[in-house]
């Protein structure tokens, strides 16, 4: 069976990336999935102490179990809102974690770092139309996986959400989970 991780970014358990949710569960019915909320996960900063470059893992253990739940995934969804043109500071700070993969790749010579390959799709959702912040996030995240070999896949950006001005577009959504599980 295929496994799914999903990345929600959104502090809010009613708010547009939850609804967004509750659309693209369906279509990974038949998907093993693990959920976690990066407020809740509540990741400690990346301190750049060295303890990765040496070693397997981080010096900081509180990622450990989301970490080996990324390695045994196939497909990985980060649901997302921008905040001041950016992610919020929680999966910014789960993303700088990820370090420890690229010194396990590049510094000590581990050829598959976060095990498999990795099919990859970001949802993002905005108060405004900010089409260029929302590329610049999506190339973040293809930085993020490619050198570990994973793949951006799939992007669905909904801006508007601020003035209640946005819609789902269900052609959008279908075309979203194709490209991930390609």
């Amino acid at each position: 069976m295929k496994k799914l991780l999903i990345i929600n970014a959104s502090p809010r358990e009613n708010g547009v990336c939850a609804e967004v949710l509750k659309q693209i569960k369906p279509y990974f019915i038949d998907c093993e999935t693990k959920e976690y909320n990066v407020y809740k996960l509540d990741p400690l900063p990346c301190k750049a102490c060295g303890y990765c470059e040496m070693h397997n893992g981080c010096a900081n253990k509180d990622l450990d179990f989301f970490f080996l739940d990324l390695k045994e995934a196939d497909y990985v969804a980060i649901i997302s809102p921008m905040y001041n043109n950016f992610f919020p500071a929680p999966l910014k700070a789960l993303m700088d974690r990820f370090q420890r993969f690229c010194s396990a790749k590049y510094l000590r010579g581990d050829s598959e770092p976060i095990g498999k390959q990795k099919s990859v799709g970001l949802v993002i959702t905005s108060g405004t139309n900010a089409r260029e912040c929302a590329n610049y996030m999506s190339n973040s995240v293809k930085q993020l996986f490619s050198p570990l070999g994973g793949e951006l896949k799939a992007r669905y950006y909904i801006p508007g959400t601020d003035s209640n001005n946005y819609t789902f577009n269900i052609v959008e959504l279908e075309k979203f989970v194709h490209q991930i599980k390609k």
